[in-house]
This record gives structure tokens, sequence and C-alpha cells, in this order.
């Protein structure tokens, strides 16, 4: 809960370069807009700037009417929420408090957020990363399950629905977007409402004997102690705000200093009472303060734990701490024990939460999240496909579910900054339980979309969501004004986490066009050139192919071939007639397997097709029950002209064609996958 002063960042933050709304902590943002830090004093001041502010208000005037109309809305709704909470007994001043409060948070707050988030999108800002606190505030005030909290969801599902679709027609950059939730929210009750008393005279009553009689408990706020290591809030010695009479500062010697926020709370002692005294004090925390929970550091990996049932250990007794329907028990069990060993937490932490009765919350709340609880410990996370698949394999090795430290290693993944592409390549390369060899075609069209945008990631996204294991790919780009001036080989092989081969059939300048290999294993360059005719005709483009050696992990070396041919009928059986010669393919023994993908201009029907089954097998013929699929229009698909051939020595398991939503749009061709697997030595024969 309160972190030291110790130098805690890593090397590279998550919100680098990027933008960040709304959070307690900055993530290395570039630059933030409602943070905690940003409501300094001498923060707000550096900021402001009038005349700019008077621009925007003018410029933006309809977006700050609808502001101030939906404020308005929820000014009736926050005055018709305190009549009901007067009429559940509240404080009358609390109530109204509330109401600016819950305009700001609920209606300004959030609409500044999406302003902002969308002008960020049209710039094409790297990482943007946003908090929508409506709920939560309410949920606080009222209760998980309140209507007025549910009504605030509506508003926020609104602001992202904006944003989402905003981030989908962006001309400069292919966002994904992940929406979630880190907590849910236990419906709880209040500590003093429950016992007629405030928790720090219960405190008070129970440090009334012992070594620690005579010393005064000293409640402070959780922000008061934030940044502070376990010793200094052991002995705080200056306030920042001048005390009152009844405040003095805090002497190690004298005083107990608590901080209790939601449902957990931390004791800093002024001095550390001997084992058998500090049973006692938890003890007596459970029975005369009706504490639900304390718990103590036991062991290096082990905690004790008190409740009204008795004394367990943890992680052993977990099922008696938390209860046998808890979701997440191991987790939270071991996340208690961790918390108790945090070098800052406090000597002795006390949670309200029983599984056998309401959850308690120390502060005024109807709602709380931040325990062990069944519903605070969960969250939800939607992420989109191209992302879901790596996450949901990644989890498959760790064997758990998604914590924040995975979610973070998942958008650093995206971001292509996890530093995991050798350690993914090395873990490929040493897999020898895999038997087959995942391979795909693709005319990527210069990674241009259907929709006219230049997208690199799309053509990315594509690919990764077949997982191929090698993947030719033709029309690329490398530093061509048409396309933003992306090398866009490697951009798609950083984020595919590949090996790649680029060979140009097109070399102006600085600008070049050509085509390209990924691997996920090394691959050793037989040979790149071009092929017949090498400076082509008027109007005609240079064509060529890319040959590479490469080796599965527990399979042989296999040959690999990409080639784009010519759009002429007779030039392309000219490029046929080459690959197939003493030039190329022709010049190895019967024994090498090959595989040949490309986009090859040409029908089933075609001379070239026919040459190149003289040697090799279609692969859209090799799978019983399937009928081969055409590739060209991706929207409208009518023509056979992307091809996978295979030598006699690979089995088809698998062809697919693959017409999804992203493939339909990212380029004018559709990508053909094929599965095969190397037959066994005699089957070859």
């Amino acid at each position: 809960m309160f972190p030291s002063k110790r130098k805690c960042r890593g090397p590279d933050p998550l919100l680098k370069e990027g933008h960040a709304y709304s959070n307690i902590y900055r993530g290395g943002a570039a630059v933030t807009r409602y943070c905690s830090a940003d409501f300094a004093p001498r923060e707000m001041l550096r900021r402001v700037k009038v005349i700019k502010w008077l621009i925007l208000c003018i410029i933006y005037s309809p977006k700050i009417l609808r502001m101030l109309a939906l404020a308005l809305v929820e000014v009736g709704l926050a005055l018709l929420d305190a009549v009901k909470g007067l009429y559940d007994r509240e404080d009358v001043f609390k109530e109204l408090g509330f109401v600016p409060a819950r305009v700001a948070v609920c209606v300004v707050g959030r609409e500044m957020i999406r302003f902002r988030m969308l002008m960020d999108i049209e710039r094409g800002v790297r990482v943007i990363h946003a908090n929508f606190l409506g709920y939560d505030e309410q949920a606080h005030r009222r209760g998980p399950g309140s209507a007025f909290a549910h009504w605030s969801l509506k508003a926020i599902d609104g602001a992202i629905r904006d944003i989402y679709q905003s981030a989908h027609s962006n001309n400069y950059r292919d966002y994904e977007m992940i929406v979630y939730s880190d907590h849910g929210q236990e419906k709880s009750e209040p500590y003093a409402k429950l016992h007629g008393r405030e928790l720090e005279a219960a405190l008070q009553e129970v440090f009334s004997a012992g070594s620690l009689a005579g010393n005064p408990v000293w409640m402070r706020k959780a922000s008061d102690l934030l940044g502070n290591t376990k010793e200094q809030c052991r002995s705080w010695f200056g306030v920042k705000r001048k005390p009152s009479v009844s405040e003095t500062v805090s002497d190690a010697a004298t005083q107990i200093v608590v901080t209790a926020m939601g449902p957990l709370g931390h004791l800093y002692l002024p001095a550390m009472p001997a084992s058998e005294e500090m049973e006692t004090y938890a003890r007596r925390l459970v029975s005369d303060a009706a504490i639900p929970l304390v718990l103590l550091p036991a062991g290096e990996e082990s905690a004790i734990a008190y409740n009204r049932r008795g004394r367990w250990l943890l992680p052993a007794d977990r099922a008696e701490v938390l209860g046998e329907r808890h979701l997440h028990l191991d987790e939270a069990a071991e996340d208690l024990v961790r918390l108790c060993h945090q070098p800052d937490a406090g000597d002795i932490i006390i949670s309200g939460w029983d599984p056998q009765a309401p959850p308690v919350s120390f502060p005024l709340e109807n709602g709380a999240h931040g325990g062990p609880g069944f519903e605070e410990t969960r969250g939800f996370i939607l992420v989109p496909d191209r992302i879901r698949r790596w996450h949901l394999s990644h989890l498959k090795e760790t064997r758990r579910r998604v914590r924040g430290d995975d979610l973070r290693r998942i958008a650093m993944h995206y971001l292509g900054r996890d530093g995991l592409r050798e350690e993914r390549v090395a873990a490929w390369s040493e897999d020898d339980s895999k038997t087959s060899v995942r391979v795909m075609t693709y005319n990527i069209h210069s990674c241009i979309g259907l929709d006219g945008k230049v997208r690199p990631e799309r053509v990315a996204r594509v690919i990764n969501h077949f997982d191929p294991d090698i993947v030719a790919v033709q029309e690329v780009d490398c530093h061509r004004k048409r396309s933003y001036g992306h090398d866009q080989s490697q951009l798609i092989a950083d984020h595919l986490r590949m090996h790649h081969v680029f060979h140009a059939m097109l070399d102006e300048r600085s600008e070049r066009y050509g085509i390209a290999i990924f691997s996920r294993y090394p691959v050793e360059v037989v040979k790149a050139a071009y092929l017949t005719p090498a400076v082509p005709e008027r109007f005609r483009e240079a064509r060529g192919a890319i040959w590479v050696k490469f080796k599965p992990p527990g399979g042989e070396e296999c040959h690999f071939v990409n080639n784009h041919f010519g759009l002429g009928a007779e030039e392309r059986q000219m490029q046929a007639s080459e690959l197939l010669g003493p030039e190329w393919l022709g010049s190895l023994p019967d024994e090498a397997p090959v595989i040949v993908c490309g986009d090859l201009n040409s029908g089933p029907g075609s001379k070239v097709l026919h040459l190149l089954r003289s040697r090799l097998r279609d692969a859209q013929h090799g799978v019983k029950n399937h009928k081969p699929r055409s590739t060209f229009t991706s929207v409208n698909p009518f023509r056979r002209i992307d091809h996978v051939f295979v030598s006699e020595h690979f089995r088809v398991e698998s062809i697919s064609v693959p017409r999804t939503a992203t493939a339909s749009i990212a380029s004018d061709h559709l990508p053909v996958c094929a599965e095969l697997s190397l037959k066994p030595v005699h089957e070859n024969h």
C-alpha cells in the first residue's frame, strides 16, 4: 500500500511516449492529465494558459455545451440520489457534498478524458491509457448494486464506444483497444456504522494494556503516508499541514500510526512487543475491536491469520480464512502472505474480510475493494483476437489467470518492447515436440488495405492470427513515399518476433519494393535474384525469388522458395521454367524437401501450374474433401493465383484460405495457409 522511496522504476515504462489520464501513477507517460500528481498546486499553476483555454473554448464550444447539458442532468440525478441517501439516514452534509464531486467525476472528468483521447488518436499518439472513475465513485457511496452506479456505466460505455470507433478509423495508426477492470466491488458495511464507534477508538481500547499502554493511536490517511518507508510510517516526525490542538507530531516512542483505506489497514507500532504479546493483541483486535481478520508475518513464506473462528496459518489454512468458494483461493492466500512480508507493510495488518459474514470497510462507504474478497479479487479483460491468442498461450505457459503484470506484458508484447523475440525464437528452436511446419503465402499489397490505409500492423495481425512457422510475402515496400517511408518487412518482423529476409525487385534511390520471408527458425539464404527477364519491358515490374534453407526442430533441413511471377503469360512460363532449371531447384537432389510459395498470377489450368506440377504437388489438392479456394480479390475471391507447392516429402495435413474481417480488408489478396508434416523416409520411395 505504501511503496518506499527506493527507486522501483523499470527500464522501459509501459506508457513511454504515451499519454495517461486519471490514473494514480503516471506509468512513465510523456503527458499526463487528471492524474494524482497533476493536482499538485505548483503543477496546476504551471499548466494554466488562459489564452490557449479561451481559444479551445471557442473552437470546441459545441462539445462544452454538450458537457454542460450532461452535467445538469447529472446534477438532477445527484440531488435525487441525495434525497434517497437522506431517506436511508445518511449524513445530510456528506450527501450534499457528494453532489459536486459526483458531477465532476461522472460528467466533467469523463467528457474531458473522452475529448482528450479522441484528439490523441487523431495525432497518432503511440500509447494511451485512461481510467474512468464514475462507477467506482458511485459504488463506493451507494454500493456496487446501486442503480445510480449502473447508470454511470452506460455513459462510460458510450465514451468507450466513441474512442473505439475513432481508433479504428484513424489514418495514421492501426490501434488496438484493451478494455479492463482490475477489480470488482464488494457490498460492504462501514465499520463505524456497524459497531457504533470509530476504528480509532476501538484500537485505542485494544492497546490500552500491555507494553503499548499509554501510546495514543494516530489515524493517518493513506495518501499522507504514500511514498514513505515502513520506518518513516512508524516514526512520522513531521506533518505537511499545521497540526490542530488535538494533534501532536508523531513520536516513534509514543504513537501507534494507523492507516486504514477500504477493507485493509496497516498498524505501525512504536516498538515491537514479544511474539506472545503480539498474539494477544491480535486476538483482542478480533474479540474486542471486532476486526474480522488480523494478519501477522510468520516464517519466510507464511503468515498467521486470526478471525472469530481461531488462529490459522497461511497459505495452508486458506479455506478457513478466505472461504472454500473463493475462485482465486490459492492466489489470494499467496498474496496475503506476500503482503505481510512486504518491507513497508504494517507490523499488524487488519482486514474487513470474513467469508461467513458481510464484508466490512473501515471508511464510511457501502462498496469497497482492495481486500481478498470474492468480488474484489475479480475483474475482466476484453482483448482483440490478435492479442487474445498470444495472451492465452502465455497464460497457458504460466498456468494462471490474468494479473496486473500479465496485462503489462501483453501490452508490451504488442508494442514490440517486451524483449521476448530472442527468448521465444530460442524456445521455438528447442521445441523438439513440434512435428509439423505451418506455411503461409500472402501478397500484402504494400500493406495498403481496401480502405486505402497503409497498415503494416494490420497485415502482421492477419499473419499472426494463424501462427505460421514460415511466411512468404509479396509486394513489400521499403522507404517508399506512398507508404509513409516505412520499412515494412522490418515492421512486420518486429510484430511477429520472427527472423526475416527481404529482396528488392525495384531499387530507385532510397525507395525499394520486393518480396520477403519471415521465419520462426533461423534461415540461410541460398539465393535471392531476379527471374527472367531481369530487365523488364516498359510498364512491367521486375520479378524475382528468394530461396532459403531452414531446419524445424526435430526435422530435417528444408528448402523454401518465395516468388512473384509477372503479368504476361509468356513471361510467367519463362519464370517457372527458370525456377525449375539448373540455376534454381533443378540443382537439388531428389531427396531434398522443397516448398515453393508465392503469387504466381496464374490460375489452376495455366501452363505455369502445369510446369510446376511436373515436380511439385499443389497443396490445395493435397487434402481429402478440400475444395480449392480462390485468393483474389480478397473482398470477392474469383481467381486462385496464390499457391503453395510441396515436394513428395511432405504430407498436407490441412489447408485454408482465411477470409476473416481483417484479412478481407488488409490487402487485395487473401493468404493461403498450409499445415505440412514431413513423411517418414520410407514413404518417399
